[in-house]
């Protein structure tokens, strides 16, 4: 490739490990002399900084030593999930972090050839992604990152200028992707919003508030719009708990694995075939909602409708509990009280079993958690009002799946150079 070299990475990238400090020094808010530390938490598709961390106690030297801002790269080099190692991003303010011991850090030498953005585009691409998970290193259950091998790998990169444009023209699809991401999350925003003031009675699904003189006081519940009743979730008229539904041994049944519910309420990310040879497993049928009852599947919303199967009967974990709506209620009403915050938290707080193997039981839907409910009639139009939100998003994340793969295409011919950009017209657009 004319005007391209190649060198190896430890020529042109520095990188330092991650701070390890005790218990006491954390502080959930920041204090003076206190310092911001990033976990593999705060490493998602982009720098996340909505849960916070900070330390006391750490020296001036650690300081200036262990903490890292702008223009560094921060990957995961240690997780249970060998899919992470290497998952990096990019500090673009000057703020200092500490980092955990778990992340490490790179940047570009002071005389590196290879400009920090160009770095973390290359760093990120699939091709080095792919290299970095398939010769991950690991004990008990960790996969590890490879320095080692990282510092001997080769680095190709043009003049400055081209990684500049490159850069640039990789940016711009992060700035799509992220101007679909932010009506994404005011969505949801306002659909949460609608599902507090909607299932809770407080608002019509004409979108008026009712008065108070609307309202009785029920002692399970309290304030409940006049005409709507409050049931258990697993009272029989509202649903069936944990249905056993009969199947015919060694024939092909559609397979709803744990890792296939999406967090956050989500829904279904893939369906399996499977071989079913005995019942040692949750079944379900389509309109029945499956709900993951242990943690931490629990407290990461693994809850979904299931919209349809190509079997009669599907499988899946024990450790969901299904829900059978029962002809009295829409179905899909049950599923957003089942996600909706109030119900799904105090699930959560009533789980039992030893610390990590914690898990809801299933009774608690029959005599713990109460709700109120509507006629059907009102249940069918709140299910509209609410799952509008749904279809724009649905659209959406079709939006960002169609972006995603533009940008990995541009990784993949930009970063090798199999395609040149225009400098001067990506840099005077």
């Amino acid at each position: 490739m004319e005007g391209w070299k190649t060198d190896k990475f430890k020529n042109q990238i520095q990188y330092k490990s991650g701070y390890t400090w005790s218990k006491e020094q954390e502080l959930k808010t920041h204090e003076p002399n206190s310092v911001r530390v990033l976990t593999v938490t705060n490493i998602q598709k982009d720098l996340d900084l909505s849960e916070e961390l900070y330390l006391q106690g750490v020296t001036e030297k650690d300081k200036k030593e262990k903490a890292v801002s702008k223009d560094w790269c921060i990957a995961v080099s240690s997780n249970g999930n060998r899919k992470r190692i290497g998952n990096a991003v990019f500090i673009k303010d000057d703020t200092d972090y500490l980092f955990a011991s778990f992340l490490t850090a790179f940047k570009p030498k002071y005389n590196s050839e290879i400009l920090p953005d160009y770095f973390f585009r290359w760093l990120s691409s699939h091709n080095v992604q792919e290299r970095i998970t398939s010769v991950s290193e690991g004990t008990t259950g960790l996969g590890n990152l490879d320095i080692r091998y990282l510092r001997n790998m080769d680095i190709h990169f043009p003049e400055k200028s081209e990684q500049t444009a490159i850069a640039a023209m990789l940016s711009k699809v992060d700035e799509a992707i992220a101007a679909v991401q932010a009506s994404i999350s005011a969505a949801e925003r306002l659909k949460k919003s609608l599902m507090q003031n909607l299932l809770t009675g407080r608002m019509k699904p004409d979108g008026t508030l009712r008065k108070e003189d609307e309202f009785y006081v029920d002692e399970k519940f309290g304030r409940v719009p006049v005409g709507w009743e409050v049931k258990a979730i697993g009272d029989k008229d509202v649903c069936k708990i944990n249905p056993v539904y009969k199947y015919k041994k060694k024939e092909v049944y559609d397979f709803i694995p744990m890792e296939a519910i999406k967090e956050n309420f989500e829904g279904v990310d893939y369906v399996e075939k499977q071989v079913i040879d005995n019942g040692s497993y949750t079944r379900f049928k389509a309109g029945d909602i499956l709900f993951a009852k242990i943690t931490p599947c629990s407290e990461n919303g693994k809850v979904a409708y299931i919209d349809h199967i190509d079997s009669e009967v599907g499988f899946a974990s024990t450790e969901f509990i299904v829900f059978h709506p029962t002809e009295n209620v829409d179905g899909k009403y049950v599923y957003l009280l089942l996600s909706s915050g109030n119900v799904h938290r105090l699930a959560i707080s009533l789980m039992e079993g030893t610390t990590g193997r914690q898990r809801i039981p299933w009774k608690i839907f029959r005599n713990r958690i109460f709700v109120p409910m509507p006629d059907k009639k009102e249940q069918n139009k709140i299910v509209e009002k609410i799952l509008v939100f749904d279809k724009k998003n649905s659209y959406n994340y079709s939006k960002i799946a169609v972006l995603e793969r533009l940008k990995k295409s541009l990784m993949q011919n930009l970063l090798t150079g199999r395609v040149r950009v225009n400098v001067q017209r990506i840099m005077n657009n």
